[in-house]
């Protein structure tokens, strides 16, 4: 029979599914493989929204967790009772329970590699041991779940395919990478029955616990996963979507191509193609921002279009009237580099151009202009990827139900998207 999918959005703005296995049994793969078909937020959405919030946003957060003295009373006990005397064991700990009560500030359907559960068997190992008081571990489950609607599926892989998995990867960062196969084998059977201590504990404490082979490849286990939660919301297929549609917004930080995707876009699908950039420049110019917002309001509300920017200003006035956003959501590094290396390009056309001293004090000139416009972009760049997770949320709400979303995460996943097409 079909496991229920966490009905928390009746209950509850959030919705938790927690993979657990031990390590090398892969679950991040999958959930990366799973994110690409279905609108879930995962770990690393999570992360990016963490390190957009302010200090005072972490102080707030913070705040709330020592507000909550039910869980902070169970992290103690447990921490008592399990001899979490290492400084690693209690500040993981500690972070833990920080953890538990920021995501429940969160909303929509999350699913983690890394969840509550995988905690608690890195806190127990990081104390160097092997088991701790299932009394104590139900107390502290129940108290980091609270008012979460969750469900935990253990992908089960033996210790020899967890090792033999962990030994043939490249890179990990788990405690068992670098181990010699001999110390790896015996170090997993070891932390195997710790984890089957904490499923144990987490049925005890009334959260649904599934489990599922997890040594098939990973799309099959996303197959299973799939089955496991039918009501899972699909991330459309796009490219159907994309072919049809008539009205296509790209987005994206800036120096992540979506201008050169949007032309590409438009050659491919016979659309025009519009830049934000181009009509704001025009309003910096002497229009108004009314002007810029008529402007906009007016161009959304065409028949055909594709128009590649994300100024807040005017966003809902195109995502009201879009059919499909594609969402070039690139690594910081990917994009900060392309900024820089813009800049440099620039730089030195206008040195080629100068041979004369004259023509070098005109150039020093636009140098310093330039220099002033790629400080603002710069700043630019720094406000949309804090606004990342804000993409997120929103191409995850309800709030624009006429979007289909294609999120791509890596200069390869859009150049394999575009030869799709």
């Amino acid at each position: 029979m079909n496991a229920q999918f966490p009905q928390g959005q009746r209950k509850s703005p959030l919705a938790l599914v927690e993979l657990f296995a031990l390590p090398g049994a892969g679950k991040s793969t999958v959930v990366e493989a799973l994110a690409q078909q279905a609108l879930v937020t995962t770990r690393k959405n999570l992360s990016a929204e963490w390190e957009n919030c302010s200090a005072l946003q972490r102080l707030g957060h913070v705040g709330r967790t020592f507000a909550n003295c039910r869980l902070l009373t169970a992290a103690v006990r447990f921490g008592v009772g399990a001899r979490l005397r290492t400084g690693e064991s209690q500040f993981r700990l500690m972070r833990l329970v920080v953890k538990a009560e920021w995501l429940r500030s969160r909303s929509g359907l999350v699913l983690l590699d890394q969840g509550f559960l995988q905690d608690i068997w890195s806190i127990v190992l990081s104390s160097r041991s092997a088991s701790a008081d299932p009394a104590l571990l139900c107390s502290l489950i129940q108290a980091l779940y609270e008012k979460i609607e969750t469900t935990i599926v253990i992908l089960d892989v033996d210790f020899e395919t967890a090792s033999a998995r962990i030994s043939a990867r490249t890179h990990g960062d788990s405690r068992f990478d670098g181990l010699p196969e001999g110390q790896l084998r015996h170090a997993i059977e070891a932390a195997s029955g710790l984890q089957r201590q904490i499923a144990e504990s987490a049925r005890l404490a009334g959260l649904p616990v599934r489990v599922i082979d997890g040594s098939p490849p990973a799309k099959v286990v996303v197959a299973g996963l799939q089955a496991l939660f039918p009501a899972m919301p699909a991330r459309i297929s796009a490219e159907p979507a994309v072919r049809r549609a008539r009205r296509i917004s790209v987005v994206g930080a800036t120096g992540s191509g979506k201008t050169i995707l949007a032309r590409q876009l438009a050659e491919r699908l016979n659309l025009p193609h519009c830049e934000l950039d181009q009509i704001r420049h025009a309003v910096d110019q002497g229009s108004s921002e009314q002007s810029f917002q008529r402007q906009i309001a007016e161009l959304a509300g065409g028949e055909e279009w594709i128009i590649d920017g994300h100024y807040r200003e005017v966003r809902h006035l195109i995502w009201r009237h879009a059919e499909v956003v594609v969402w070039l959501n690139y690594p910081l590094r990917i994009v900060a580099l392309r900024v820089i290396e813009r800049f440099r390009r620039k730089l030195r056309a206008r040195a080629s151009r100068t041979d004369r001293f004259g023509e070098a004090l005109v150039a020093a000139r636009h140098v310093a202009h330039e220099g002033a416009s790629w400080r603002r972009r710069l700043g630019r760049l720094v406000r949309t990827l804090r606004e990342r997770s804000v993409y997120g949320r929103l191409l995850r709400s309800r709030h624009y139900p006429n979007l289909r979303t294609v999120e791509l995460r890596s200069i390869e996943a859009t150049a394999q998207w575009l030869r799709d097409l």
